[in-house]
């Protein structure tokens, strides 16, 4: 018998198809019964908390495996990796390419460098909601799985624009309501998209912010 889940801050897809046994997340997300859930959210790494996920009873899936008695067998269970993708750029928007950084969770320290397009990624335990990021003699505080989506919300998009806004490097407080300066940032960013100067958030300023954030 399917049940139900309530999505809280800070939970991905991911992270809630592992509390429930599915080592990946997409035979949950692509379930039948989360057709609701897709249309909402077409992009399963952006829920917003309250967002109701159906989790399926997973007892008819499981199979007894066919092997003989009294015998040592191996077994391998596949399990699906969290991964951290970022795409960092000067304040131009030009891609910090071959740039070397310090990515530091936990009590484990990543050094590597970026991409030919100014890409890092690299793997991250399961565990890990924050981390520390060091490039080009700048440090940045890390929240992962937090990014909102900016539609069919109940803010209308507010909290999702803020936190997007930011990661582009406009200087914001997050509050998660449309307070002046956020109203100003969305101005300044309209400004510089060559969109229409009106401090809202419009579709077209959605789809710009969308676009250049990446998600």
């Amino acid at each position: 018998m399917s049940t139900t889940h309530v999505v809280k801050q800070g939970e991905c897809l991911l992270l809630i198809a592992r509390r429930y046994g599915f080592a990946d997340f997409k035979r949950l997300y692509e379930h039948p019964d989360n057709a609701a859930l897709r249309e909402k959210r077409p992009n399963p790494n952006v829920l917003y908390p309250g967002d109701i996920v159906v989790i399926p009873d997973m007892s008819s899936a499981k199979t007894q495996p066919n092997v003989s008695t009294g015998r040592a067998h191996r077994f391998t269970v596949k399990a699906g990796a969290r991964y951290l993708r970022l795409a960092l750029k000067d304040a131009e928007g030009a891609p910090l390419c071959g740039r070397p950084y310090l990515l530091t969770f936990e009590q484990e320290v990543i050094e590597g460098s970026t991409d030919d397009e100014g890409f890092l990624e690299t793997r991250v335990p399961f565990t890990v909601s924050h981390v520390e990021l060091e490039c080009e003699g700048l440090s940045w505080e890390l929240a992962l799985g937090t990014l909102r989506p900016m539609k069919d919300t109940p803010d209308d998009g507010v909290s999702g624009a803020e936190s997007r806004l930011i990661n582009l490097g406009y200087s914001l407080e997050p509050t998660g309501k449309m307070t002046l300066e956020l109203r100003s940032a969305i101005r300044a960013f309209q400004h510089r998209s060559g969109l229409e100067v009106t401090g809202r958030l419009d579709v077209a300023t959605l789809q710009k912010l969308e676009a250049l954030h990446g998600s």
